[in-house]
């Protein structure tokens, strides 16, 4: 394998990753107590591992010409679109969670809660004041006190609207480097700066599930089509060496065993095979080239039993083949 292999794997399992990671955050962030988020994460984490597995797995099913392969690719844009709705939510939430946290950190947010603070304890501290006037009969201080009390309350009221403000302010607010893209962008187009914010996450879920799966399959290609390469070279050296080596050894022992002695005489396991055949444990009708296949050394050795044999008279020639006298 080369490089960029090894890159185009790795570049893979970082998308794979990262919609995993979006799709399980948004899913676990769902209300429903311990079990609940376990559930909801094993589920996405499935869901995942289908919408990587359905494409290259269908398209394989496919070209086996099984039906279920066109199942699996009918059901991969589905995930797909789940996968993608999934990481947009994910990143509008945490976006929505970072601008919160960037509006209540300035010094402004800080201070309309210490004012909150102060006038609703001021409010506690009027209420108890009425109370107690109107238990001892002083009703006409209780009703001043009361004045005082609405005052206060509208006040109460004024610096939660204030601060209800300035956390929806926050949304456009150029408080990060993503917050600073957006507003500009913003300023450039006349766009609503959410409306572009969300245009943005949703290019970049589609951009992260539609990559990864390329890089998955792409990577997948290689893994499968390197072994094959492999196999088809690797046999052929070995063979010719296998065949160079064995091939002089078999030759030789064979020259050796069915040399014939001088002077026309059989070897030993000649005689043995001429006795057989006298026998009769081949026929009354022996076969040259059937007892090639049976006796080890082929022609080298049955055709020199043979020779003797018609000589002696033992053989005779019938037809196209041979018979004992």
């Amino acid at each position: 394998m080369k490089l960029w292999h090894y890159l185009t794997g790795l570049a893979a399992l970082i998308f794979c990753g990262t919609s995993l990671v979006f799709t399980v955050g948004l899913w676990i962030s769902i209300p429903g107590g311990a079990g609940g988020q376990l559930v909801a994460g094993l589920t996405a984490t499935a869901l995942e591992l289908c919408k990587f597995s359905f494409a290259p797995l269908g398209l394989w099913l496919r070209a086996q010409g099984r039906a279920v392969g066109y199942a699996l690719l009918v059901l991969w844009p589905l995930l797909v679109l789940i996968s993608i709705g999934a990481t947009v939510g994910f990143l509008a939430s945490h976006a929505e969670q970072q601008q919160q946290l960037n509006a209540r950190s300035s010094l402004e947010y800080r201070t309309l809660q210490q004012q909150l603070g102060s006038v609703e304890q001021q409010i506690t501290t009027l209420n108890n004041v009425i109370a107690t006037d109107a238990a001892n009969g002083y009703r006409q201080r209780a009703i001043e006190t009361a004045a005082q009390l609405q005052q206060l309350e509208q006040q109460r009221s004024q610096t939660l609207a204030k601060l209800q403000t300035l956390s929806e302010s926050s949304s456009g607010s150029a408080s990060d480097s993503a917050g600073a893209t957006f507003a500009t962008l913003a300023g450039l187009t006349h766009i609503d700066p959410k409306q572009i914010q969300h245009s943005g996450f949703l290019a970049l879920a589609i951009i992260t599930d539609v990559v990864g799966l390329v890089a998955l399959m792409a990577f997948n290609s290689v893994l499968t089509a390197t072994p094959t390469v492999q196999r088809e070279q690797r046999p052929q050296p070995r063979t010719v060496k296998r065949t160079e080596r064995t091939t002089p050894l078999v030759e030789t022992a064979q020259q050796r065993e069915t040399e014939s002695p001088p002077n026309g005489e059989l070897t030993n396991e000649q005689q043995q095979l001429a006795e057989r055949i006298i026998a009769r444990e081949f026929g009354e009708r022996p076969v040259l080239r059937n007892i090639n296949r049976e006796v080890r050394g082929g022609n080298q050795v049955v055709k020199p039993v043979f020779d003797h044999l018609q000589k002696t008279g033992v053989l005779i020639r019938d037809g196209r083949g041979f018979a004992l006298a």
